[in-house]
């Protein structure tokens, strides 16, 4: 069926009352928040067709969200891992560029207003994006990230936002494995960085604590990937596995974690239960090979 919305603002106005019913009838929801995923969608569909198709991996809270739609946090970033061999930095942007150039038929257009490099370990690029449906639709950045640790093949799962929308191409997403989206977490949490003062600091990423939680509520997880995944993270990164699992600040990290909560749209537990299941997935796993598969409706490894 082909595309029924002739003009911009014939479509907007289309997805403004969509999205209202939306909100109505979960009022968890808002209309920014999906308006923001919709143009997400209208960037991730420009990355998954087309001759670089293959190259992209969504990675981080987008990925996570689009696997447990109405359950994992919100997040006002897309990440991507450009996972073409030895493409680097320049070459990922590049592709990135030329991806959302690409006209779908939709409507939409999107405006580069500055790009900078990521603050983190991560090599790659922070691109801003304007979208644009008829007059400007949504702001957000979207992370260019090259040299990713990924140990398994990705998954794929369907796209963004759960309207259909007749003649709309919305190709399905190449997602991160879910073993090596763990590891990333964990990777994260126990990375130290070090400060120009020569003082190191502890990671503040609780929100990884979160997805942990619900990924361990939510996803089974082969005992073999996850160990694999794991080790190739902290070889990446330069980092070693610990005994057990700890936050690097008790207090601080309870405080935060009530915070990072609120952003679920479903119900993340709470914060002794977020530490306890994290646990029960992870020790094991880092004292050494496990053949179990993690089963998420008892919380256990099922052997």
């Amino acid at each position: 069926m082909s595309f029924p919305y002739v003009t911009p603002r014939a479509f907007r106005a289309a997805l403004k009352d969509r999205f209202s019913a939306l909100v109505k009838a979960d009022p968890r929801l808002s209309i920014d928040e999906l308006q923001r995923q919709f143009a997400y969608d209208r960037v991730l569909a420009r990355c998954f067709t087309g001759p670089d198709s293959a190259g992209w991996v969504l990675k981080g809270a987008g990925a996570l969200l689009a696997r447990l739609e109405g359950i994992a946090r919100h997040s006002k970033d897309i990440d991507l891992y450009y996972a073409q061999q030895a493409a680097g930095t320049d070459r990922a942007v590049e592709a990135f560029l030329d991806a959302i150039d690409r006209d779908l038929g939709d409507h939409f257009r999107f405006e580069v207003t500055k790009t900078s490099a990521l603050q983190e370990e991560a090599k790659g690029r922070r691109v801003h994006l304007d979208a644009f449906l008829g007059s400007r639709y949504a702001a957000f950045h979207v992370d260019i990230v090259v040299g990713t640790a990924m140990s398994g093949k990705p998954d794929t799962v369907p796209p963004l936002t759960p309207i259909d929308v007749d003649g709309l191409i919305r190709p399905p997403y190449r997602v991160f494995p879910m073993a090596d989206h763990v590891a990333d977490k964990v990777c994260a949490i126990i990375e130290l960085h070090s400060r120009a003062d020569g003082t190191v600091r502890v990671s503040s990423r609780v929100k990884d604590l979160v997805d942990i939680a619900i990924i361990a509520r939510t996803q089974s997880i082969p005992g073999p990937a996850l160990g694999t995944a794991l080790l190739t993270g902290v070889a990446h990164r330069g980092l070693t596995l610990p005994s057990r699992f700890d936050v690097p600040d008790i207090e601080a990290w309870r405080t935060g974690y009530a915070r990072r909560a609120d952003d679920v749209p479903g119900q993340a537990p709470p914060f002794e239960e977020a530490i306890d299941l994290a646990h029960r997935l992870l020790d094991p796993v880092f004292a050494g090979p496990i053949t179990a598969t993690w089963n998420p409706n008892t919380c256990q490894w099922d052997t």
